[in-house]
């Protein structure tokens, strides 16, 4: 549970004189009231984000916000947690499948994306594999993965009033197994990738049940129409980390107020074990768009001071 100490008028005090810190470029009034993203090197990057919150949060700002518009988005694999060396929730539907009396590729498939169970088994099931099973390359819990800056920024913004939100390609079940307890953000922020589900009544157990039939894939194109559909705004913040995000930072680049698009760049193999090329075609066309537009970019290695929620790799 969050505190808030502060009376209203004094929070606007302190927000305006952040916004004038900020404005004049001094780093020390920030300072003064702690490190907000202690996990991240001070630099541009960082100096970006916190000009960007202060910015839109402080009331004496040309390009203030209210806090119900202050929409920001995240991609989660490979923006928020790692997906090396195979995206975590294709190994969780691979052993789930097995793990429901899968034999063929296709029954594992079926059976993995949960056909036939209820969302409450399912997403105990995701919750069940991210948390006691290990990635075979890293040999740490999934859940151990998740980028210990990204979380504090995911804080950061909760705490200046935004309204957080993962937009994803994945599952949107799977990642609601463990984003309110890892991420702070309810399973109603949850924008995923969906399944055809329907309602079934067994014996007098009302449940919503799984197919294995794709009903709205939540990528590339897929992303501002889900957006839209769960939010109905646009947002002012964007972060991603590949091709599938483009649209995403896309539909938040307007040029109608301040905004903020990021992208994951993941360039430290010591500590991440894995170096991505800049003409790697998971990612280049979002990176040709970056530079043409002025997105910032997020550095793992120059911009992250420990990478991971659990121990960094050796």
């Amino acid at each position: 549970m969050k505190i808030k100490t502060f009376s209203p008028l004094i929070a606007i005090y302190l927000s305006c004189l952040l916004w004038l810190g900020a404005t004049l470029g001094y780093q020390e009034s920030a300072a003064a009231i702690g490190d907000p993203l202690p996990s991240w090197q001070d630099g541009e990057t960082k100096a970006t984000i916190i000009d960007f919150v202060t910015d839109v949060t402080a009331p004496c700002s040309d390009n203030f916000v209210e806090s119900s518009d202050r929409i920001a988005v995240f991609d989660n694999d490979g923006t928020l947690w790692s997906e090396h060396p195979v995206y975590f929730p294709v190994v969780f539907i691979l052993e789930h499948g097995i793990k429901e009396g899968g034999r063929t590729i296709e029954e594992i498939v079926h059976r993995g994306m949960g056909a036939g169970e209820t969302t409450e088994k399912y997403i105990d099931a995701a919750s069940e594999f991210v948390t006691t099973k290990k990635n075979p390359e890293y040999h740490s819990y999934y859940v151990d993965l998740i980028y210990k800056p990204m979380v504090e920024l995911l804080n950061y913004l909760q705490d200046n009033e935004f309204q957080v939100y993962i937009c994803s390609g994945g599952d949107a079940d799977f990642i609601r197994s463990f984003a309110d307890e890892y991420y702070s953000i309810p399973r109603e922020n949850v924008i995923g990738s969906l399944v055809v589900t329907e309602f079934k009544n067994r014996l007098g157990h009302p449940a919503v049940v799984r197919s294995s039939d794709l009903f709205f894939f939540n990528d590339e194109e897929g992303k501002p129409v889900g957006i839209q559909r769960d939010i109905g705004k646009r947002p002012i913040m964007a972060v991603g980390n590949s091709n599938g995000d483009l649209q995403m930072l896309q539909y938040t680049d307007d040029g109608n107020g301040r905004d903020l698009m990021m992208l994951v760049r993941h360039d430290d193999e010591a500590r991440e074990h894995y170096q991505e090329a800049a003409d790697d075609d998971h990612v280049n066309e979002a990176l040709d768009e970056a530079d043409a537009r002025g997105w910032s970019l997020i550095s793992v290695k120059d911009d992250f001071a420990k990478v991971f929620l659990g121990t960094d790799l050796p």
